[in-house]
């Protein structure tokens, strides 16, 4: 508002000027015989080309001065424009980095879980135990109905005679309640089987390796059976 009163004003001035300049032309451009000293055509006392009156040279100069103003606010208009503009191009750019900075981050999040080992359940537990237990004894090593141990021929030398006999006996007066952990039974069977295994340990080099497998495979199977329940007929027997 205060830009186009100031312009108003200065138009308004060169206007005046431009009206004294025309009087001040008429008067003073005419000869003493009475005769204008201005050649029309446009060319004037020194015969170079300029405006054909001093009103109009100084109306074209305000028509500059004016131009030149419209001219300056263009362009400031347009240096605004683009300054906005650019301003409005670092938010979005500032914007577009945040959100990719998130993005990325979720992602990662993403994989971390999706690469952290899940909890197993019950079932699954049960499962691998199952699958990494021993196997138990067969009817031919343990005849469950009278009790007894079928030993390898590793484990029925002399070197083993006293903890087969203990083993033997215990087997063979097992009763009901003789299931589990947490047992006589179990204990016994457990430290017998281990002193077993140690000395099993130091007679390796006495037999092949297949002899030292079975007969290991076999004091761990004896271990393991220790923990299961007695069938049915091997009750009726014992009891």
């Amino acid at each position: 508002m205060r830009k186009h009163i100031w312009t108003t004003a200065v138009f308004a001035s060169l206007m005046a000027l431009a009206g004294v300049a025309s009087a001040q032309t008429t008067s003073t451009t005419m000869t003493p015989g009475g005769t204008s000293g201005f050649f029309p055509g446009g060319y004037g006392y020194g015969g170079g080309y300029h405006a054909s009156t001093e009103a109009e040279g100084v109306l074209r100069g305000g028509a500059d001065f004016l131009r030149g103003i419209g001219e300056g606010n263009y362009y400031t208009s347009l240096a605004l424009v683009n300054t906005q503009e650019a301003v409005s191009r670092a938010i979005d750019n500032n914007k577009k980095a945040v959100e990719t900075y998130f993005e990325i981050k979720q992602i990662n999040r993403a994989a971390r879980e999706a690469a952290r080992p899940q909890p197993l359940t019950y079932t699954q537990y049960a499962k691998l135990a199952k699958q990494g237990a021993p196997d138990r004894l067969n009817d031919v090593d343990y005849n469950r109905v009278m009790g007894r141990l079928n030993w390898p021929a590793v484990l029925a030398s002399d070197d083993f005679a006293a903890e087969r006999t203990a083993l033997n006996q215990v087997f063979v007066g097992r009763t009901a309640q003789d299931v589990g952990v947490s047992t006589n039974f179990h204990r016994d069977v457990r430290e017998l089987t281990a002193a077993m295994q140690a000395k099993l340990r130091a007679r390796l080099d006495t037999m092949s390796p297949m002899e030292y497998i079975a007969a290991k495979n076999f004091l761990t199977s004896v271990a393991f059976e220790s923990q299961q329940p007695l069938v049915a007929s091997a009750l009726a027997v014992n009891n």
